[in-house]
């Protein structure tokens, strides 16, 4: 991150293209994503237009996040619940997971920030990446419109991201099959060993589970518990829920 030192080289540092290749989007209007790169600690509170600037980008783009990850978590998990989308929204849109996307494109090293502020205790850095991160959403979709915006954040929303959150709230598989199991298909899974493998002391123990007549999941493990829970695990990601 860069602090107010050098606001002319930063601006000119922030014109160049390769925080755009990381966003995987090209700005028309520059001036849109410098502002959303500038964040507020930089700004004198003399400069109080500037600031506002910035925070009502970071205010559009919180609205884009919650719209955009609140549509896509409903089309990518058909069989969870209202509550069940709340709470994997809640940490889909956290500051600390924000904080991890914003780091997996490099957003710490574009942004300009005030002297005195420091980047490196948890929270404080937590919160610039997230704010940053909006306001970035916010010129995107002032910029491009919703579309754009839609792209990058289910680009970020990859497969080992969006594993991370399901797995953030689901923790007990087998579980969390049995519910969604009685509440789609009226009928609770049930778990048949396969075989058993090994000496008595190290066995492997190889489960499947059902539900109704269905195959949905094999899984092993060093005891039956533990062999259900992965299966349940395969079952959960053919339903796609992982």
């Amino acid at each position: 991150m860069i602090d107010n030192r050098g606001y002319g080289r930063v601006i000119k540092h922030i014109s160049a293209n390769e925080f755009e290749q990381k966003l995987e989007y090209k700005f028309k209007d520059k001036n849109l994503l410098k502002k959303a790169l500038t964040h507020t600690s930089f700004f004198s509170q003399k400069e109080k237009g500037e600031i506002n600037h910035f925070q009502r980008l970071e205010f559009l783009g919180d609205s884009v996040l919650n719209l955009v990850v609140s549509k896509y978590l409903y089309n990518k998990f058909p069989f969870s619940s209202e509550g069940e989308l709340s709470k994997l929204k809640s940490v889909a849109i956290s500051q600390s997971f924000l904080a991890k996307l914003a780091k997996q494109i490099k957003l710490d090293k574009y942004i300009v920030i005030g002297k005195g502020v420091d980047l490196k205790k948890g929270r404080g850095e937590f919160s610039i990446l997230a704010d940053c991160l909006e306001a970035c959403l916010g010129a995107v979709f002032l910029d491009g419109g919703i579309d754009n915006c839609e792209k990058i954040i289910h680009h970020m929303l990859n497969k080992e991201n969006i594993e991370l959150i399901t797995k953030s709230q689901i923790g007990d598989f087998k579980t969390y099959l049995q519910e969604l199991s009685q509440r789609t298909f009226h009928c609770l899974p049930s778990y048949q060993t396969i075989k058993e493998t090994g000496l008595e002391h190290q066995k492997t123990f190889y489960m499947q589970v059902y539900i109704g007549t269905q195959l949905y999941g094999i899984g092993s493990g060093k005891n039956k518990k533990e062999a259900e829970q992965n299966a349940a695990y395969y079952a959960l990601k053919k339903l796609k829920i992982l």
